[in-house]
């Protein structure tokens, strides 16, 4: 009853995949509706995907194939993702002093933890799987033993890998002080795997071809790295209540190990943390000492915040990292590389590379938002920031600054890149160049003022303000509406004027609208800031 208890309590925060409302007011239906939407959005995405395999697979009898790759593909993100996940709900959890005051057992604590991440994960997970195992129904029409052995495996999939990325992330945490850069490694290696998926689906056509021609192949070597993966395989197509124990058991035990083994070192790793957490604290109020100009110990401040949060850096670094390869891939390909992306679509275009190029870090800037999440990140901080005598000015300027520091050498280095291969004219490198800066401000204006409106500033860890605020989405989805206009005015506009005169059109359109959100930042945003207590 306890633990029921407890459960209950700690599943009240930070469970919903598509946070996008703070108010309390807001209708039951809309908060219900709207995140069923982007659900079945994600796996209409997804389920297109699985099509095109299975498709491919079912005149060789292989549709089953398609599972495996799905299965695995979950399995490799809920690892990836559990590295970081598990950082914010296992170690960093705001209730901890509550927990810990209570008279409960270490194994308790860690079980509800644990399976917190669990039921994320397999919510998560669900948005991928379905729509594989969907696909493979209307291919197969498989007997009923399949629709439970598959409903079973779906609420096993996240348990091995989850285990393996809270001991990884133990691991990290216990040498937090001596490997300061391991939250940059974590970046990498996630911008890593989602970069090999932008590759894929670049190249999706031959890769499917790739798939069909090997599949036999490649079903063998997923089985054989994944055990469990092998035993579901075999008990969809014929039932044996031995393999399905040793399907349940391989899955479960290791979960039982680890909370039996964990509850021993989780309360030590735990007060090592806390003890982190008062020197940063202390670190806070020293930077903002004053003895630097106001606005370089605020950027400090902030920097020092940005990179020490895993699911931050990755959620804003993905694109700017792109930067730095698209240009070195567009040196090496050409204007080939636009007839590759628009072949996968069934499209052709005329653009040129350095009209394709200007699009490309139009994409980067729209799609890049370091600000949306900032003034939430700062949770209780924030109190310590307005108690010093700084203008509400010079802390929202610091966080503009911010994000120039971070964007602006990836953009310019990527440029550079793109400027030795093909020399631009003087006209489209002042363009660009003033693409980069101007992008960067109206981005960084946008996520601040939408940031103000919607503040959460009592979030349980970083992942519930980076992906599931409405700051985070309603900033998303505006440099998603810059972007496609943008475009489409511009491909609209060549047919009438000439595309630098459109292009400069443009620029001085950004400009405008730049212009008039920082006055609005610098006016309204201030009278915001100042409301927002904690």
């Amino acid at each position: 009853m306890k633990t029921f208890s407890l459960l209950k309590a700690v599943l009240s925060q930070d469970m919903n995949m598509f946070k996008y409302s703070t108010k309390k007011n807001s209708s039951k239906l809309k908060k219900t509706l709207f995140p069923i939407l982007l659900f079945l959005l994600v796996c209409f995405s997804f389920g297109y995907y699985a099509y095109m395999i299975t498709k491919e697979l079912a005149p060789f009898n292989l549709t089953y194939i398609c599972l495996s790759m799905f299965i695995i593909l979950v399995t490799v993100m809920t690892f990836i993702s559990g590295i970081y996940k598990s950082q914010g709900i296992l170690f960093e959890s705001k209730d901890n002093d509550l927990l810990f005051s209570l008279p409960i057992k270490k194994s308790q604590i860690l079980f509800v933890r644990i399976f917190k991440l669990l039921l994320f994960e397999f919510i998560y997970n669900l948005m991928f799987l379905l729509p594989a195992f969907v696909i493979f129904i209307y291919f197969e029409s498989p007997n009923i033993s399949f629709y439970f052995i598959s409903l079973l495996m779906i609420i096993l999939v996240p348990i091995i890998p989850t285990v393996l990325s809270s001991i990884l992330g133990y691991i990290i945490k216990v040498t937090s002080s001596k490997f300061k850069a391991k939250k940059i490694i974590q970046t990498l290696l996630s911008s890593i795997v989602f970069l090999g998926i932008f590759y894929l689906s670049m190249n999706l056509e031959s890769f499917i071809q790739d798939i069909a021609s090997n599949a036999t192949s490649i079903n063998d070597m997923l089985t054989k790295i994944y055990y469990p993966l092998g035993l579901y395989i075999d008990l969809i197509f014929k039932f044996d209540l031995l393999k399905l124990i040793k399907l349940v058991s391989i899955n479960v035990l290791p979960l039982i190990i680890f909370i039996l083994i964990g509850e021993k070192l989780y309360f030590k790793i735990i007060f090592n943390s806390k003890e982190e957490i008062i020197k940063k604290k202390i670190n806070v109020k020293k930077e903002l000492n004053i003895k630097r100009k106001p606005i370089i110990s605020l950027a400090r401040k902030e920097l020092k915040r940005y990179f020490s949060s895993p699911i931050y850096m990755f959620n804003t670094s993905f694109g700017l990292i792109l930067c730095l390869i698209v240009p070195i891939y567009m040196s090496l390909k050409g204007s080939s590389i636009l007839d590759n992306i628009l072949s996968n679509f069934g499209m052709t275009s005329d653009l040129s590379i350095h009209t394709m190029f200007y699009f490309f870090i139009l994409f980067v800037c729209s799609m890049t938002s370091i600000s949306s999440s900032s003034i939430s990140l700062e949770g209780k901080t924030i109190n310590i920031t307005k108690s010093l005598p700084i203008k509400e000015e010079v802390i929202l300027k610091s966080k503009i600054l911010t994000c120039y520091l971070i964007e602006l050498p990836f953009i310019i280095i990527g440029e550079i890149i793109f400027f030795i291969k093909f020399r631009p004219n003087i006209y489209y490198f002042i363009l660009i160049t003033l693409l980069g800066f101007l992008m960067i401000l109206l981005t960084a204006c946008i996520g601040l003022i939408v940031n103000l409106k919607y503040p959460k500033m009592n979030a349980s860890n970083d992942t519930e303000v980076v992906k599931q605020s409405m700051s985070s989405m309603v900033s998303v989805f505006i440099g998603i509406g810059i972007l496609v206009g943008s475009i489409f005015i511009i491909v609209l506009l060549s047919d009438y004027l000439n595309l630098d005169l459109i292009l400069g059109l443009h620029i001085v359109l950004i400009t405008i609208i730049s212009i008039i959100l920082y006055y609005i930042l610098m006016k309204f945003g201030v009278k915001e800031y100042r409301k927002i207590n904690v």
